[in-house]
């Protein structure tokens, strides 16, 4: 037995031949993994869903849903090494034998086989994408903040009119660069910017007539 550990949980795994495990992911999801390509049993996600008696792996083939759901996947998927998207697996010993699918449709069966389950990951995904918009925010509020702190350093108050932006252009030395050019922002005051304009190829941007939020 070994287990292994993501960023959301600890995966647990238990041999029961050289070829086959069971990988745990939780208390309830416990399923039949084929080590060599990564595919799962279906019975196993049947029964960890706790699926009724009347579902059966070979039903969710039948699906109109599931029938366009593997043509997306075999358009996708369209390469000489692409790996199977399922597999009957009729010679195994009893417990391994039927029906294995690839990894990334386990969510796909589990979702069919337990309302519960699937109920579970539309609550997931939203508390992920929630999370992702808060983070996202609160990024967007610090920077704001870091801009608003910086903005009386950069233009001293009541002297906005005497500074300008520039902007001067720099060839990139790289030789897999020579189509680009690199830019470079510059404030100065009223009284360098006519010496400064000597000695580069400046372009002015305008001058300042009010406080601006980019330093």
């Amino acid at each position: 037995m070994s287990t292994t550990e993501n960023t959301t949980t600890v995966i647990v795994h238990e041999a029961i031949n050289e070829e086959y495990e069971y990988i745990q992911f939780n208390k309830q999801l416990r399923l039949i993994r084929s080590v060599k390509d990564d595919m799962y049993q279906m019975q196993s996600i049947l029964t960890a869903c706790f699926a009724p008696d009347t579902k059966l792996p070979k039903d969710w083939f039948r699906n109109q849903s599931t029938q366009e759901l593997l043509s997306e996947a075999q358009r996708v998927g369209k390469k000489p090494q692409s790996p199977k998207l399922y597999e009957n697996r009729e010679k195994l010993p009893n417990g391994l034998r039927g029906y294995y699918v690839h990894r990334l449709l386990v969510n796909a069966v589990a979702m069919w086989a337990s309302p519960r389950y699937a109920w579970n990951i539309y609550r997931l995904l939203d508390e992920i994408h929630r999370q992702e918009r808060e983070e996202l925010e609160n990024k967007l509020e610090a920077k704001d903040k870091s801009i608003q702190k910086r903005i009386p350093r950069s233009v001293p108050k009541g002297k906005e009119k005497n500074y300008k932006y520039m902007i001067y252009t720099e060839e990139m030395e790289n030789e897999e660069d020579k189509d680009m050019v690199m830019l470079h922002l510059v404030r100065r005051n009223n009284k360098s910017f006519t010496t400064l304009l000597r000695f580069t190829n400046l372009t002015e941007i305008g001058s300042i007539a009010k406080t601006y939020r980019f330093q």
